[in-house]
């Protein structure tokens, strides 16, 4: 055999060698050879860290069962070696000198030759208490989430009735002076008591809103098959739009697997919308969809005023609203209602607009949610 192939064989073996060792230097997991009496022969430096010893040096040639494992554990572990049995992640208890017990998962491999004699024991650790103790925290945050959610519950069933009668209260006290002052009452008067009642409306209508958007995402909600074109029929009959305003669905519109009371929220918000702030003699109102690898695209598409470019991204944020609360009612709480119901299945809402030029609200569902 030539001696430059020789040179180019022995050093080939000598990188892949270091390699190996290198890979095993840094691996995170702890490994050792035993002798066939069980005496530590060589570790990594894992192993190290997860014993706490200064050095790997002054572990070398102790017994592996004699490194502060518990006494079954030991046992266990020195009658496979005994028996020359494997085992594979067996949890073992280990006194760390810090006086922490820490738990592991401990394997015991056997190399063989074709014989079958033993050439080298291996013995694999896996420390799980950082993972037992991100399980406990994130066992306790559970915890502390379940009872915020109960008390957020409780909050909003003392708002749901608490807020709520007042503003009853204060809608009727303003009919009964209607009533009771009649004609009395001046034409600007009249006005007044009117503004009243809307905003005690308005201030229901908030309340109503925030309770919707508080419980998104904490009430799980069936998933089903949904026909979106009879859904949208629905809306359509719901909202009842005027003779002066065309509501055109166009086909095909898929059946889609969702939470149907919330696909139904998010079509009502935009098509009530699309409706409410419809400016033209002729409104037109379209909802149509195209189909992708992942999602559906569906568009909610009017003819209306259109909304100038940096209001693209704000009219998603809570209570914002671009026309002023005395020309339409609003609580600037609808489309944000929206994109969280979206962002929680998986979706998400944007809108293609310009001033004059009507607007198409577009956004994504999942087809598999």
């Amino acid at each position: 055999m030539p001696e430059s192939f020789m040179q180019e064989s022995t050093t080939s073996a000598t990188q892949s060698t270091q390699h190996i060792d290198r890979v095993i230097e840094i691996m995170k997991d702890g490994l050792l050879t035993l002798d066939e009496h069980g005496n530590i022969i060589t570790a990594n430096d894992a192993v190290r860290v997860i014993l706490g010893v200064a050095s790997i040096e002054t572990i070398q040639g102790k017994k592996f069962t004699e490194m502060s494992i518990g006494g079954e554990e030991v046992e266990n572990i020195a009658a496979c070696l005994t028996l020359q049995q494997d085992f594979r992640d067996k949890r073992i208890s280990y006194i760390h000198p810090s006086g922490q017990i820490r738990i592991m998962l401990c394997s015991l491999l056997h190399s063989r030759d074709e014989a079958g004699k033993i050439l080298s024991r291996f013995v694999l650790l896996h420390d799980l208490t950082p993972e037992e103790s991100a399980s406990k925290k994130l066992s306790e945050y559970t915890r502390k989430l379940e009872k915020k959610n109960n008390e957020l519950d409780q909050f909003a069933y003392i708002i749901s009735h608490d807020l709520k009668a007042p503003l009853r209260a204060i809608s009727n006290l303003a009919g009964w002076l209607e009533e009771d002052l009649g004609p009395s009452l001046s034409g600007d008067n009249k006005n007044n008591l009117q503004l009243l009642r809307n905003r005690v409306v308005r201030m229901e209508s908030l309340i109503n809103g925030v309770l919707e958007y508080s419980k998104i995402g904490r009430t799980q909600i069936e998933q089903e098959q949904v026909d979106v074109y009879a859904l949208l029929k629905e809306v359509e009959e719901m909202l009842a739009p005027p003779a002066a305003i065309t509501f055109r669905i166009i086909e095909p519109i898929p059946v889609v697997t969702a939470p149907r009371t919330m696909l139904l929220q998010v079509f009502a918000n935009l098509i009530s919308n699309a409706i409410k702030y419809n400016d033209k003699p002729e409104g037109l109102i379209q909802v149509y969809c195209t189909t992708q690898d992942q999602y559906h695209e569906f568009v909610v598409e009017d003819n209306g005023p259109g909304i100038p470019a940096e209001f693209h991204e704000t009219i998603f944020v809570i209570f914002h609203t671009l026309q002023s609360r005395d020309k339409f009612e609003s609580t600037g709480i609808g489309l944000t209602i929206v994109k969280r119901i979206l962002e929680e299945n998986g979706g998400r809402i944007w809108v293609e607009s310009e001033p004059g030029k009507g607007s198409k609200f577009k956004f994504l569902w999942p087809r598999q949610n």
